[in-house]
C-alpha cells in the first residue's frame, strides 16, 4: 500500500504523490462530498492512521468515526461526536486552531475551502514550539514571582530580568495592562529602533507598531489581547519575516516575542519553486516518453496486416510474374498501394489518437458502402491468413451508413487479427451482421482459448491483456482503440467470452446518428462485457 492515500483518478495523482512524499505538513484533501481525495504519509504519521483505516474509497466520515471510536475527541457518544464535526465540516468554512492528540502532539490546523467546492486542511506539528513556549513562560512566571516577593530589590529583579531577556535570541517585549510597553530587549530594540526612548515616553504596544507599519489600521491592545495562541507571521519594512508570539502575564499584560524566520521563509520560496519546476519538466518527460511508447505499440500492433498483404501479394508477383496476365499484375499492384496507403494512415491517425485523450480527435464521417468495406476488409484479411477460413454473412445490414471507412476498417482488421491469434488450434472466424432499428451491428466470432469471465471489464483498458493470452505476442492496445473509435462514432463495442470456447466481440453503429464528426458528450466509451 502507498505511504499516502491518493483517490484513484485524481489528476497527476502520481506527481502530486511525489511532491507530497517531500513535504514535512500533513496535507488532506476532500471533495464537495465529503469523500477523501488525498491524504499524505505525513497527515497519516501525525493523525497516526494505520494501514487498515484507509480504503480507496474512504470518507471523512471514516476517519472521523475511526478517531471517535478509539477516543480521540474524549469521552462521550463516538456517533454524536461524529455527527457534530460531519456537521462543521459541511459547512466548509476557513479553520485556523490548535488540537492536542492523546499522545501529547500539539497539531495546529489549518482548513481552506477549494473554489470547486472541496477543502484542503494542513496540519502542522507545532509540540515543540508550544513546548518551548510553554518554558518559557514558565520562566516569566518564576521571574514574576520572585519580583512580587522581593519588592524592595524591584531594581536588581528589573536588571535581572533584563539581563534574561537579552540572553534571548528572539526579540522580546513586555508591556502592562493598559498595553504601555515596559521593556524590549537587545533583539527588540534593533526590529522597533528608538524604541528606548518612547519606553521613556509612555508609548503604549498600538503606537509602537505603527512607527513601523504606518499604513496600517491600528489595532487596539484589547484586540491584541484576544490574539495571544497561535503563532502570527508578518513581513517587516526591512524585508524581513518574523513570527509573532503574543502570551498574557497574569496581571494581563503581554509578552511578545519577535522570532526571525526570514531564512526558512527564503528556504520555502525557493523549494517551492524547485517542486514547481520539477512537476514541469516531469510532465514534459512523461508526455514525451508516452507518444514514444504509444508510437512504438501502434506502429507494431497495427502495422503488422498492411504489412502481410505487402509480403504476400509482392511474393506472388515473384512467383508467377511469367504467368500473370497484365490486369493481375495491376491487381496485386494496387493491393500493395492500397496496404502502403492504409500503414500511412495509421501513421497520421496515430497523432489523432495521441490528441484523443484530450478529447481532441475528429472522425470522417460520411455517408458510404457498410457491406462493401465489410466484404472488402474481409477480402483482404483472408488474402494473408492461410490458417483460418473466413467466413462472413452480412445479413440485413444497411447497404450505406454514416461512418469513418479507415476507422472502422482499422477496428474489423484488429478483430480479424486477434480472432486468429487467439484461436491457433481452430480454422473457422465468423463475421456477422445484423440490423435491429436501432443499431448496425457487426461481430467477429472466434473458437479459441476465451478470456476468463473476471477480466471481461478490463479487457478495454490500454496495455491490459487476458490471462489467456500468456505467450502469445500483443501489445494490449487493440481493444481500447476500437472502444474509442466506437465512442467517437456514438457507438459502442461489446464483448462475449467463456475460456476454452471462443470469443465473440460486436461493433454496433447507430442507424440514425448526428452530424458527422460531432463528438460525443460522454466521458467514458462506450463499451461492456457481457458473460457468454
Amino acid at each position: 500500500m502507498s505511504t499516502h492515500f491518493i483517490r484513484e483518478g485524481s489528476d497527476d495523482s502520481a506527481l502530486l504523490g511525489c511532491l507530497m512524499e517531500t513535504m514535512h505538513q500533513g496535507i488532506t484533501v476532500i471533495d464537495s462530498d465529503l469523500n477523501m481525495v488525498l491524504l499524505n504519509a505525513a497527515a497519516r504519521r501525525l493523525l497516526n492512521f494505520p494501514d487498515d483505516a484507509i480504503s480507496d474509497n474512504a470518507t471523512l466520515e471514516d476517519l472521523i468515526r475511526f478517531n471517535a471510536e478509539r477516543g480521540d475527541y474524549g469521552p462521550g457518544d463516538p456517533e454524536e461526536q461524529v455527527h457534530q464535526r460531519l456537521e462543521r465540516a459541511r459547512r466548509f468554512e476557513p479553520h485556523d486552531f490548535e488540537r492536542v492528540r492523546p499522545d501529547g502532539t500539539i497539531l495546529r490546523v489549518q482548513g481552506t475551502p477549494t473554489a470547486d467546492g472541496g477543502f484542503v486542511t494542513i496540519y502542522t506539528d507545532v509540540t515543540h514550539e508550544r513546548t518551548q513556549e510553554r518554558e518559557l513562560h514558565d520562566v516569566r512566571a518564576h521571574l514574576e514571582e520572585r519580583l512580587d516577593d522581593r519588592t524592595r530589590e524591584l531594581q536588581d529583579s528589573r536588571d535581572l530580568l533584563l539581563n534574561a531577556i537579552n540572553a534571548v535570541t528572539d526579540g522580546m517585549g513586555i508591556s502592562d495592562p493598559q498595553g504601555r510597553v515596559m521593556l524590549a530587549n537587545e533583539r527588540m530594540r534593533q526590529i522597533y529602533p528608538g524604541v528606548d526612548e518612547r519606553i521613556k515616553e509612555g508609548i503604549y504596544v498600538p503606537e509602537l507598531l505603527k512607527l513601523i507599519f504606518p499604513d496600517e489600521p491600528e489595532i487596539p491592545f484589547e484586540e491584541l489581547i484576544n490574539r495571544t495562541g497561535p503563532s502570527q507571521e508578518k513581513r517587516f519594512p526591512d524585508g524581513k519575516w518574523y513570527r509573532i508570539d503574543r502570551t498574557r502575564t497574569p496581571d494581563g499584560g503581554i509578552i511578545s516575542v519577535y522570532a526571525d524566520i526570514t531564512e526558512y521563509k527564503q528556504q520555502q520560496a525557493t523549494l517551492m519553486g524547485q517542486a514547481h519546476e520539477l512537476v514541469k519538466l516531469l510532465n514534459q518527460e512523461k508526455q514525451l516518453s508516452e507518444l514514444q511508447r504509444d508510437f512504438v505499440s501502434m506502429a507494431s500492433h497495427e502495422f503488422r496486416t498492411p504489412l502481410a498483404i505487402i509480403d504476400s501479394n509482392a511474393q506472388r508477383l515473384i512467383r508467377r510474374s511469367d504467368k500473370l496476365e497484365q490486369s493481375a499484375v495491376l491487381e496485386r499492384g494496387q493491393r500493395i498501394r492500397d496496404a502502403v496507403g492504409r500503414m500511412q494512415y495509421l501513421i497520421n491517425r496515430f497523432l489523432n489518437f495521441t490528441r484523443s485523450q484530450a478529447g481532441g480527435m475528429e472522425i470522417d464521417s460520411r455517408d458510404q458502402p457498410l457491406k462493401d468495406t465489410i466484404s472488402e476488409c474481409c477480402r483482404r484479411f483472408q488474402d494473408s491468413c492461410s490458417s483460418h477460413r473466413i467466413v462472413l454473412d452480412p445479413g440485413n445490414l444497411p447497404e450505406t451508413l454514416r461512418f469513418d471507412r479507415k476507422l472502422l476498417e482499422l477496428c474489423i482488421d484488429n478483430l480479424l487479427s486477434n480472432a486468429v491469434k487467439y484461436s491457433p488450434d481452430a480454422d473457422e472466424i465468423r463475421v456477422a451482421g445484423h440490423t435491429d432499428g436501432t443499431w448496425a451491428a457487426i461481430s467477429v466470432e472466434d473458437d479459441g482459448l476465451g478470456i476468463p469471465e473476471t477480466e471481461h471489464r478490463k479487457v478495454f483498458d490500454r496495455y491490459f491483456r487476458a490471462s489467456t493470452s500468456s505467450g502469445i505476442a500483443g501489445t494490449g492496445i487493440g481493444l481500447n482503440m476500437i472502444s474509442m473509435i466506437m465512442d467517437k462514432h456514438r457507438g459502442k463495442v461489446d464483448l462475449e467470452s467463456r475460456v476454452g470456447e471462443g470469443t465473440r466481440v460486436t461493433l454496433r453503429l447507430p442507424v440514425a446518428q448526428d452530424d458527422a464528426g460531432e463528438r460525443s458528450e460522454r466521458t467514458s466509451p462506450r463499451r461492456r462485457a457481457v458473460s457468454a
